[in-house]
């Protein structure tokens, strides 16, 4: 019965599917109609372009003739030095400038509005150069204006040869300017001919859009069943993966359930640790059993530790986050492990011992180095009994990269625990007690070497004991090329 809906709701869900699938393509065919119908009538509208722009070449022409009309009637009553007639002529002349002008600019206006409805390339050039021979027309018409304002200003004058010249220069620009219209007339003609023909070739797309859509929706409708089937086979596929992959999820997140569950109960652990020691210090001065002095030094020792797990938590948390940030300093690598060793109190069953070479500067995080390599010692200190911990440093100018090897010679790590030794809690769990450590220290320091670009490994000796090694760069933002050549400068 339930496989009887299913196929009921998938052929419900296939015709339903078709039908709005015709529905769009029709939609589409009534759209294409439509748009053609638009795009007719705007190529309809940039054809009636011609007519303004025509007839604006027109007056363009007809002033600047009766200006230079204007101009040899004004010459006779210069020489003749009448007065009266003459201050009318040049006034006339004066006026056709505005007109001109404004005529320019309205074509101008008109021409320039077109280019704003996303036009094809060809009408823009078109109209491009329609303005661009409007402006060099406005150009030579200045230039034209500015020679007939000399030659009236040189009334009275004698100089003849100059006025001559003048004259010569003014015919000149008349010249060019009944060119540049010429000129306009067959960028207009151009214009409405590329117009036309666009418009030819809008209808004759739209024709063959609209065989192509119907042919494409017979197509589509047939095919659309055979498609859905085979869609709807994907999707039963596709849920079972998708149900396989939840099922891995909430596996893994039971996994960090379970994980965060041993970190807080760590954690809660390590800091109430040194708590304890400092309530014992605290009965003890209390009842008179142990000098003041002597047990705020102890309250002191363990307020520190305390501070150390809490800051080592945080630091933890920082990483795992990802925004664990360093502050780069160029400082004495050898110095720093000097001070670190000599802070350490030794005995005749275990002895730190040293191996590096003075004045080894490097470009990192000084504290995080420093707690770094404290972090190594105390757990190799913490897995030797007796014997020696040793402690060396190489570093490689050509590589642009310091090494950090820190061996000891104690019951070396456990087989069970190497291969995952920087990951959390790979030294110790809810169960297993009995190894030391609490499986943070080596996860922060692999956080820390690969904040700086560098890695940490650790493998056990052939004797007896382990050896953790870490190389991080000397520079930052240097490679080794780079600091090859500093160094031999």
């Amino acid at each position: 019965m339930k496989m009887d809906n299913h196929k009921t709701s998938t052929s419900l869900r296939i015709g339903i599917s078709i039908a709005m699938i015709i529905i769009m393509l029709g939609l589409a065919i009534f759209l294409n109609i439509f748009t053609t119908y638009t795009i007719t009538n705007q190529m309809k509208v940039l054809s009636d372009l011609n007519i303004p722009i025509t007839q604006g070449i027109s007056r363009i022409y007809t002033i600047q003739q009766m200006q230079y009309q204007s101009f040899d009637n004004t010459m006779p009553y210069q020489k003749i030095a009448n007065s009266e007639n003459y201050k009318f002529s040049k006034n006339q002349f004066e006026s056709y400038n505005n007109q001109f002008d404004y005529q320019v600019k309205k074509i101008n206006e008109l021409t320039n509005s077109f280019l704003n409805y996303g036009l094809d390339d060809d009408t823009n050039k078109d109209l491009s150069s329609i303005i661009t021979n409007l402006n060099e027309i406005q150009s030579i018409h200045t230039q034209y204006v500015q020679k007939a304002t000399q030659i009236f200003q040189s009334q009275g004058k004698n100089n003849v040869k100059d006025l001559s010249m003048m004259q010569t220069g003014l015919e000149i620009n008349q010249n060019q300017i009944n060119l540049k219209i010429s000129m306009l007339d067959d960028d207009v003609q151009k214009l409405t001919n590329t117009l036309e023909t666009k418009a030819d070739e809008s209808k004759q797309k739209s024709v063959t859009l609209q065989a192509v859509i119907i042919i494409s929706a017979g197509i589509i409708s047939l095919a659309l069943g055979y498609f859905l089937n085979l869609i709807n086979k994907d999707l039963v596929q596709e849920v079972i993966r998708k149900t396989k992959s939840l099922q891995k999820a909430n596996r893994k997140l039971e996994r960090t359930n379970i994980l965060k569950d041993d970190f807080i109960n760590i954690a809660s652990h390590e800091l109430k640790s040194p708590l304890h020691p400092i309530y014992g210090f605290v009965e003890l001065a209390q009842n008179g059993d142990m000098a003041m002095g002597e047990a705020l030094e102890g309250i002191s020792k363990q307020a520190r530790q305390l501070e150390e797990v809490a800051n080592r938590i945080l630091d933890i948390g920082r990483i795992d986050n990802g925004i664990l940030q360093l502050s780069y300093e160029k400082f004495n690598l050898s110095d720093l492990l000097s001070e670190i060793v000599s802070s350490y109190r030794t005995n005749e069953k275990i002895q730190i011992k040293t191996n590096f070479e003075k004045g080894i500067e490097v470009e990192a995080d000084r504290v995080r180095m420093g707690q770094v390599i404290r972090n190594l010692i105390n757990n190799a200190l913490k897995f030797t009994e007796e014997g020696g911990i040793h402690v060396i440093i190489l570093h490689d100018l050509e590589k642009n990269s310091v090494e950090v090897t820190v061996s000891d010679s104690g019951s070396g790590i456990h087989p069970d625990i190497l291969p995952n030794l920087f990951n959390k809690f790979a030294t110790r769990g809810p169960k297993t007690e009995s190894w030391k450590g609490n499986g943070l220290g080596l996860y922060l320091c692999r956080g820390i070497i690969n904040a700086h670009g560098g890695h940490i490994i650790a493998y056990n000796n052939k004797e007896s004991g382990a050896t953790i090694k870490f190389t991080i760069p000397i520079m930052r933002h240097l490679n080794a090329k780079e600091l090859h050549q500093k160094i031999m400068n």
